[in-house]
């Protein structure tokens, strides 16, 4: 397809080059018309030499492939960025004894609640005998579950009185199959910390009912003698849980304890607690956030797993209480891209301009797109809006302008760029945690609707739908799951389809619908364009029409009407026109 914009000559095949930090995408064009268009994954960090070696192998493939010639490439400069994606998990404030220790794991064993000191495994001699309050047995990491049990037997016939087990695998049931009674068995316990506590109080109900004894602040604090406020907090983290570990420090334990939760300094130097700023990032500027821990940032944004769930209505507790961050840090500058992308090509390679300005120039070549269009470059990172300069109203606050991006820009106006840190990745973070997965199987149960497998050949939708699969796929009976790289992709059995697309759409509203106001500001404009790897989730477009202002319609770019929504900067530098400097 031909496209509007300037290169070097008719007939002169050019390639644009775009190393990103996840794809590295290259366009072929020669006198307007795009002959190809390919992309790898990106190798090694973004403008590093095995980036750039992959990038030439990737231009020569096309050559191979097009049977022409490439005469001139042209490669933005890099900026080098490394947006890193940081869990943090739940803390509870220093000063407070209790320490939740284990809370809704899927694999418990009986039922039944304790309250008593832990009794760490193996012991020296014989057991405590008869006499005694409950103790819960603390099975130490490395002992086989079959030794677990034949020493939880010895005890029990010597008469210790044991009310509940912990076990740090993920073989509570193994473990309470083979003890002569029923006993409250819990896995994927810290019992190092168990084994630390004064106190340890144990609850397992049956699947679905919600915990008795530790979500009732007045019962919890009376069997653990403790004040009903320093209880409340510890029950209210664990309402809609149906099993439970609470343990409880001495006051001398306590007293030395520390979260190890980071902390934020802003560009005021306001220095914050992550978890006290959560909350505010929404609200606050690209670039407020200016150190994050020991690391200098240019921009930061955290979603909390728990606040998205409350507000996706879905279970307490069903998506754990992680906060997850993505943190935008400027990376010293190595040997220019240009020099060593032409020295592997043996052809004139050519910087021009940014890659904002690339972004939006081959946006533009989108059918239907306006020229005062605000264009928005989904990355794995990051997200670039690029717009022109009127089209930003109120993106500069604080004191803390978006960068500017001269040149470029359709009609003489130039475009304005902000990034922001927290896209692709951050919401594959998001749903790995949730759900307790790879991020690798996250990275495709992100994209959309999922089904539940029902005796491993009928399904049900989203939408309550149901029908039968083309083939039976029996591993994945009673499980969510959606259509992977190989057929459908089992992930998991927490939630029902209804649940988790809830949850999902609200992920996707807290990480990038957010991330978009922070970087845009208030927009003035008609049409927002969406491109890159993350613009291809297909229900990307219905969560950001709920958040743009009124009038403002999103639309997925069509690069060239031939490529979709990639390839933007890629097309953009082969249509960047002016002076090019090697």
């Amino acid at each position: 397809m031909t496209v509007p914009g300037r290169v070097a000559g008719p007939g002169r095949v050019v390639a644009g080059v775009d190393v990103g930090n996840a794809t590295t995408e290259v366009v072929i064009v020669a006198g307007g018309e795009i002959l190809g268009a390919g992309r790898v994954p990106t190798r090694g960090r973004k403008g590093s030499p095995g980036s750039l070696r992959a990038a030439a192998a990737l231009v020569r493939r096309l050559e191979r492939q097009l049977g022409r010639a490439v005469a001139e490439a042209r490669i933005a400069p890099l900026r080098a960025v490394d947006t890193a994606v940081v869990t943090v998990p739940d803390a509870p404030a220093p000063g407070g004894r209790l320490r939740v220790l284990a809370a809704g794991v899927p694999t418990p064993g009986g039922a039944g609640t304790c309250v008593g000191p832990p009794l760490p495994l193996p012991l020296p001699g014989p057991g405590p005998g008869p006499c005694g309050p409950p103790v819960v047995a603390v099975v130490p990491a490395g002992l086989r579950y079959d030794e677990a049990a034949a020493q939880l037997r010895d005890l029990l016939a010597g008469g210790t009185p044991i009310g509940a087990v912990l076990v740090p695998g993920d073989e509570g049931v193994l473990v309470a199959n083979r003890l002569p009674s029923p006993l409250p068995v819990v896995d994927q316990v810290d019992t190092g910390s168990a084994a630390a506590c004064e106190l340890l109080a144990v609850e397992v109900r049956p699947p679905g009912h919600p915990l008795s004894l530790l979500a009732d602040p007045v019962a919890l604090g009376a069997r653990l003698r403790l004040g009903e406020r320093e209880a409340a907090g510890a029950a209210a983290a664990l309402a809609d849980r149906s099993n439970a570990v609470l343990g409880l420090l001495s006051s001398a334990a306590a007293a030395e304890a520390v979260s190890g939760e980071p902390e934020l300094i802003t560009a005021e130097g306001e220095r914050l607690s992550l978890r006290a700023a959560c909350p505010l990032l929404a609200g606050w500027p690209v670039g407020t956030v200016r150190r994050f821990g020991t690391a200098e940032a240019d921009d930061l944004f955290a979603v909390d797993l728990a606040a998205t769930a409350e507000a996706a209505t879905a279970r307490q507790g069903s998506t754990g209480r992680a906060i997850l961050v993505a943190s935008l840090n400027r990376l010293p500058p190595g040997q220019p891209a240009a020099e060593l992308l032409q020295d592997l090509l043996a052809i004139p390679v050519h910087c021009l301009g940014t890659e904002p300005a690339a972004a939006r120039l081959g946006a533009l070549t989108t059918p239907g797109a306006r020229d005062d269009a605000v264009v928005v470059d989904l990355g794995a990172g990051t997200i670039d809006v690029i717009a022109p300069e009127a089209a930003i109203r109120g993106g500069c606050q604080g004191g803390r302008p978006p960068v500017a991006s001269r040149g470029g820009c359709q009609g003489g106006r130039p475009p304005v760029a902000s990034t922001a840190a927290g896209a692709g990745d951050l919401l594959t973070a998001a749903v790995a945690e949730t759900l307790g997965i790879p991020r690798a199987a996250a990275d495709w149960v992100k994209r959309g609707p999922c089904v539940r497998v029902d005796g491993g050949h009928r399904f049900e939708a989203e939408d309550g739908t149901r029908g039968f699969l083309d083939r039976s796929v029996p591993e994945a009976a009673g499980m969510l799951a959606v259509t992977g790289p190989g057929g459908l992709l089992p992930f998991g059995h927490r939630h029902a389809p209804g649940e988790w697309r809830a949850i999902r759409l609200r992920l996707k509203q807290a990480i990038l619908a957010v991330n978009l106001r922070r970087a845009a500001g208030a927009l003035d404009a008609g049409q927002v364009l969406l491109v890159g790897g993350p613009a291809g989730d297909e229900e990307l477009l219905a969560v950001l029409a709920r958040s743009l202002p009124d009038g403002v319609v999103a639309g997925r770019g069509n690069v060239g009407g031939t490529l979709g929504h990639r390839y933007a900067v890629a097309l953009g530098l082969c249509l960047r026109g002016g002076p090019a400097t090697a």
